[in-house]
């Protein structure tokens, strides 16, 4: 009879449902739960929450909703995501015989560690409560370890990675979009910025992907009206692969990150990434090597795109050819997880 992991995450995120399948190339059965604005099933807690932040009370009210869950599922693994969310409740409500896998994503970590010592002593209680914990950048896990120096040997640091074998089913030679970009439409993307660039291109051959029907969104777009017939809004994951295998230049410029799985995908297609200058994209791109660095301002991005969109072909071939093999050696999720299988099996034997 196969192990049930249950992962307290967001029910709606696609890299919800990517963590599910490595689970699966496990062999274990994955259960989701979690806060949604649907209620799916009796394991999602519905709640109609400002999906900008600032929600921990929201995860806190529902912590014995939670606690029910984890009794009902009893998991061999409980798998939460993000650290003062999902994480804070499994460390709340982990029972002793739990093992807890803490993924951390990024921003959580990179934008809150120095905070305040509030903050520090609840990270401190989460990362001690969990068993193992994935980091998904040499920067984050750095960062934990400045505070906290004896979490060492829990720490995994890889990204979960990407499926290979389906990314292969969307690659495409036909490049006819120009320019691409598909972070979430939040504040920490700086769209206002990327828009503003965008606004003055001659070129139209764009798709801005993941517009939510909320107010910051439609503002922006209202904003930059000559836009708005790029956006695509939400698409499925695969639709969102399709388009993404079919451009030649993709653009993140979030202020804060880990490294994004988008920014991966992207550049295993042969996408050129504009990325923003930050420690976690600098792990991954080499300014002028394999991709290009840029501080988050709109001149800055305009220039750069007119100059990629020019590039000598033999240059790009490069780019694309440096990237492809990159990915296939550090980001294949079934290598990534098979890391995971063999840590998990280590905790077990040194617990026993």
């Amino acid at each position: 009879m196969k192990n049930k992991v249950l992962l307290l995450a967001d029910p709606d995120s696609i890299h919800t449902e990517k963590w599910c399948d490595g689970w699966k190339h496990l062999n274990y059965i994955p259960i989701i739960s979690g806060i949604s604005k649907v209620q799916k099933s009796d394991l999602i807690i519905k709640e109609n929450f400002n999906s900008l932040g600032g929600n921990g009370f929201v995860f806190l009210k529902n912590i014995f909703q939670f606690r029910a869950i984890l009794s009902k599922i009893d998991p061999v693994i409980l798998n939460a995501h993000f650290l003062t969310s999902y994480g804070l409740v499994s460390a709340l409500i982990k029972r002793k015989k739990d093992f807890l896998v803490l993924s951390i994503h990024g921003t959580d970590i990179m934008r809150n560690m120095d905070k305040n010592l509030i903050y520090l002593i609840m990270a401190k209680y989460i990362f001690y409560k969990s068993d193992i914990i994935i980091s998904v950048s040499v920067l984050m896990t750095k960062k934990i370890l400045k505070y906290f120096p004896n979490l060492k040997d829990k720490i995994l640091t890889q990204q979960y990675g990407v499926d290979i074998k389906l990314l292969d089913k969307y690659r495409s030679d036909i490049k006819d979009i120009d320019i691409l970009t598909n972070r979430q439409w939040k504040p920490n993307s700086n769209y206002p910025t990327i828009l503003e660039a965008l606004s003055t291109l001659s070129t139209k051959n764009i798709k801005l992907i993941g517009a939510y029907d909320d107010e910051y969104s439609q503002n922006l777009l209202d904003k930059y009206n000559n836009l708005k017939i790029y956006s695509t809004g939400l698409v499925p994951y695969e639709k969102n692969l399709n388009y993404v295998s079919k451009s030649k230049l993709f653009i993140s410029l979030t202020s804060s990150d880990g490294i994004a799985l988008s920014l991966v995908e992207a550049i295993y297609f042969g996408a050129i990434p504009i990325v923003s200058n930050i420690v976690a994209n600098k792990e991954l791109i080499v300014d002028g090597v394999n991709g290009f660095l840029i501080d988050i301002n709109s001149k800055d991005l305009k220039e750069k795109i007119e100059y990629v969109l020019n590039l000598d072909a033999n240059i790009l071939e490069a780019m694309k050819e440096y990237n492809k093999k990159l990915v296939l050696e550090k980001f294949d999720f079934e290598k990534n997880f098979t890391n995971l299988d063999k840590l998990l099996k280590e905790k077990v034997i040194n617990a026993k």
